[in-house]
């Protein structure tokens, strides 16, 4: 699954502290993305786009609001939800079987990153006719990992997304490291422990560092079993020596900035 990141400007925001369900929206509009929802919702007053993501049409899937982030989607219902709006008007229109599919893909995925069921039309927790009487409600809460697949299969190395071999674990990197591993591209290393950011400066920006994560990085776990570390899904001393050995480089657990290893993973 490829998500489409847009690198839009917010506003402040609160990190939200728990996810325990996902919240399903139309757009009321038969054609917008998720720059068009952003400069609505900033005309509002808002920090910015309030939905974490939106299902194009054509099925495309792009970022919204930051997915770590509280929304601003659902009145009194954001504190421990994630938001998704489809671009529409469900009220008169009918979901085409492209839009469909995306919107069960990004929900499997998400249900099965948060180890979470519970998926809401926006009606259900405000008083409101969204999603609308046309959204295939049903078959897109009730995916799974089972019945809706959740990422490409793997990329040879020949294949994956071309960069610039320089050493620092970026966007690009993680995005070419998801293709080759088959986890989900959106280029993104989350729920990674705040205390080794500092002795990993070769390890950019895309990383999302935190004090105490509730969950795990799905490309770290696939990297540590491909290496033989302990798969917990999150980067650290013990994971970065064994990268290090199954590169054939020094074992000193840490990525400077450059880093030789880092480059010698890029060119993996």
């Amino acid at each position: 699954m490829d998500i489409k990141e847009t690198n839009l400007s917010f506003k402040s925001m609160s990190v939200r502290s728990k996810t325990t369900r996902i919240i399903l929206h139309h757009a009321a509009a038969k054609s917008c993305g998720a720059a068009t929802i952003h400069q609505w919702h900033l005309n509002n007053g808002w920090s910015g786009i309030g939905y974490h993501f939106v299902v194009r049409k054509n099925g495309t899937i792009e970022r919204g609001r930051p997915e770590k982030y509280v929304g601003a989607h659902a009145s009194g219902s954001n504190s421990d939800s994630i938001g998704i709006c489809f671009e529409g008007d469900f009220m008169s229109e009918k979901m085409t079987d492209t839009q469909k599919n995306a919107g069960k893909e990004l929900v499997a995925y998400l249900k099965k990153k948060y180890s979470i069921s519970k998926v809401q039309k926006h009606s259900d927790v405000c008083s409101t006719d969204c999603p609308g009487k046309n959204f295939p409600f049903s078959e897109i809460a009730g995916a799974t990992s089972n019945s809706s697949s959740t990422s490409k299969p793997a990329a040879s190395a020949s294949k994956a997304e071309q960069l610039k071999v320089d050493g620092w674990w970026g966007p690009k990197t993680t995005r070419r490291l998801q293709k080759i591993f088959g986890t989900t591209v959106d280029g993104v290393v989350s729920n990674q422990f705040s205390c080794y950011k500092s002795q990993n400066p070769g390890l950019d920006s895309g990383w999302e560092w935190e004090s105490n994560p509730s969950g795990y990085s799905p490309l770290i776990k696939a990297i540590q079993k491909k290496v033989g570390a302990t798969q917990d899904g999150h980067i650290g001393p013990k994971t970065i020596k064994a990268i290090q050995k199954w590169l054939g480089c020094t074992q000193d657990g840490v990525f400077s900035g450059p880093s030789p290893c880092i480059k010698k993973l890029q060119q993996w």
